[in-house]
């Protein structure tokens, strides 16, 4: 993979990662009924714990220069990460529990991509199963072929029912029968997915935690804005972080894994398809997988003081981990 390929993943990956967080519209139980007497409490409370913190922020502001809270929430940062990511007891803990929500988005987008009659470089499979080869023609002309079904004469209801039943039951067992050929070709994916994950996590993310640091905090310019302190990122400053954290991420983990992807596939012992190798140059992979960790990362530093997250962002992830 050439750099200016690498350099285009990133920048559509990038693009998608931006636009999947962009595109959520959150509802959160939008049918409770409030108590007007007690929202009016509760946001007298909020109006003056945030008079407050803004005094302490402006107070904080004018002792302290850009130059010096740059360099203080650069030095929480690099320790949060190192702390977010120290290896504990010989295993990475950060990896092993988001891996399987990694894993499951990873094995959706496979599947997904394998159920296109043509590869992320617009070319055709090649068809290697019979199923495989009458799912494509059956979901190419699959509006045709209701349309022709709606057409006829039925004896009555039970029966139109029960033809269009057997119609989606055969298109299903068509895509389940050819998806689970395709199942040990997953596995080693996510095998190689799993050992590249742990190495971009210690070697490109935590080693480098300084650069990182000081890459996403002096990019963002999140120490020159109005009410800037030492010690965490407010809330009106998260939009820019976010958006200087998940750049550096994208471009040091497509840099960081194409080279090791393309290691891994060069296999001659066990070669991969063609269509497993063309996965593996899917911005949607890179974008997939980015976005969440960058998600769990956020939570984190959250948890540590260090970034207050807008109060609808918390709600997404809440929503999405319950869901």
């Amino acid at each position: 993979m050439t750099e200016e390929q690498r350099r285009a993943i990133s920048v559509e990956a990038l693009g998608l990662l931006t636009e999947q967080i962009s595109a959520r519209v959150v509802h959160y139980r939008s049918d409770l009924e409030t108590n007007a007497e007690l929202d009016a409490i509760t946001a007298q409370v909020v109006a003056q714990v945030r008079a407050l913190q803004e005094v302490a922020s402006s107070e904080n502001s004018a002792k302290m220069s850009p130059e010096v809270i740059e360099r203080e929430l650069i030095r929480s940062l690099s320790g949060l990460i190192k702390r977010l990511l120290a290896p504990r007891g010989g295993t990475q803990e950060f990896v092993t529990h988001w891996i399987g929500p990694v894993g499951k988005r990873v094995a959706k987008l496979f599947f997904e991509s394998e159920l296109h009659e043509r590869t992320q470089a617009n070319k055709e499979r090649t068809i290697r199963s019979a199923a495989q080869g009458v799912y494509y023609v059956l979901a190419r002309y699959a509006n045709r072929l209701r349309a022709d079904l709606e057409s006829f004469e039925y004896e009555d209801h039970e029966v139109r029912e029960a033809t269009f039943e057997r119609f989606d039951k055969l298109a299903t067992e068509l895509r389940t029968e050819f998806l689970s050929r395709r199942s040990p070709e997953l596995q080693r994916v996510m095998a190689i997915l799993s050992d590249v994950l742990t190495e971009f996590l210690a070697e490109a993310i935590a080693d480098e935690k300084d650069v990182i640091a000081a890459n996403v905090i002096a990019k963002s310019g999140v120490a020159r804005l109005s009410g800037s302190v030492g010690y965490k990122i407010p809330r009106t400053s998260f939009p820019v972080f976010r958006s200087a954290w998940e750049k550096e991420w994208i471009e040091r983990w497509v840099a960081f894994a194409s080279a090791r992807f393309v290691a891994e596939l060069q296999d001659p012992d066990e070669p991969f398809l063609q269509e497993t190798i063309a996965f593996f140059t899917d911005p949607h992979l890179y974008s997939e997988t980015a976005i969440v960790l960058c998600e769990a990362i956020y939570d984190f530093l959250c948890q540590e003081g260090f970034l207050d997250l807008p109060l609808d962002w918390r709600l997404q992830m809440h929503s999405r981990s319950s869901g």
